[in-house]
């Protein structure tokens, strides 16, 4: 996937050579022309404010570099934040959120923008205590419009921090209120997904190797059911680390295992290939 910084890189470049203005125009009163070049050359992303600046010296709004979809019925701009989200490119991402939180926003366009700027403050800043205050009083204060799978997503991004600090406890009590949200509206999708593996992946963690085991097996139903491949692989490897430290994997669950890996491969999720290639190994040996 073509990065946003690289998106941006290009478009500074190319509406620049389009109104035939130099690096120096462009960098005037705004930047050096140092970093001008090094913005078009995708090696350094602006700030917000710098790329304002920019996009006033070029005659184009925000949007122009972002590639935002039109308004509709949703958000502008969720897709670029789900799949910045998914690739991890929270710095990048949190330049497009801070731009879109300048601009006139429903409310629950604001909430949403909101948690996805605490998300990735969570990822980038050092202080997670932040993040998390942030979260809690987007809970505190429910808007009318309600929005079940952005409910389900703000309690899984506190499981997550919270786990970070160690708190298992306010960790497992977000992530339980998450599947509660998911199962009692339904939400059979990926957020679903991350959900199930987290809470699992979380329970492996605290060693409670069968209550993992029902949350994965939960997981595994709900993306074959719902043809989810998100996350598949990873439900399956917790599962069969679970059975595993239980004592009770069988030969049927070792063929599970070669599915996880084979479906990690076609991700090329490398973190996960390495992880089912110790497994796999191990079990050899031991076979």
């Amino acid at each position: 996937m073509m990065s946003l910084a690289s998106k941006i890189g290009d478009k500074v470049l190319g509406r620049r050579k389009e109104l035939k203005m130099t690096q120096a125009d462009l960098a005037k009163n705004i930047c050096t022309q140092s970093q001008v070049s090094r913005i078009e050359k995708n090696e350094i992303m602006p700030s917000s404010e710098t790329l304002y600046q920019i996009a006033r010296r070029l005659n184009v709004s925000m949007d122009y570099f972002f590639g935002v979809e039109p308004v509709n019925n949703t958000i502008r701009g969720k897709k670029i934040c789900e799949d910045y989200l998914e690739s991890k490119e929270f710095e990048t991402l949190e330049v497009f959120v801070d731009a879109q939180l300048q601009t006139i926003l429903t409310e629950y366009e604001h909430r949403y923008l909101t948690w996805v700027k605490a998300v990735c403050a969570g990822y980038t800043k050092p202080d997670l205590e932040i993040a998390i205050k942030v979260l809690e009083e987007l809970l505190d204060n429910p808007i009318k419009h309600q929005d079940y799978e952005l409910e389900a997503s703000i309690n899984s991004s506190l499981s997550i921090f919270y786990k970070k600090l160690k708190d298992n406890e306010k960790a497992e009590n977000r992530i339980r209120i998450a599947r509660s949200i998911i199962n009692e509206n339904n939400l059979f999708n990926e957020v679903a997904a991350k959900i199930y593996y987290q809470y699992s992946a979380l329970l492996i963690s605290e060693e409670s190797y069968e209550d993992a085991l029902e949350m994965a097996n939960e997981g595994i139903n709900i993306c074959i059911r719902h043809n989810i491949l998100f996350l598949l692989d990873n439900l399956i490897y917790v599962a069969c680390g679970a059975k595993q430290e239980l004592g009770v994997i069988s030969f049927k669950d070792r063929e599970l295992c070669k599915v996880g890996y084979g479906l990690s491969k076609l991700k090329n999720n490398t973190v996960q290939i390495e992880l089912y290639e110790k497994e796999l190994k191990d079990y050899n040996l031991k076979n």
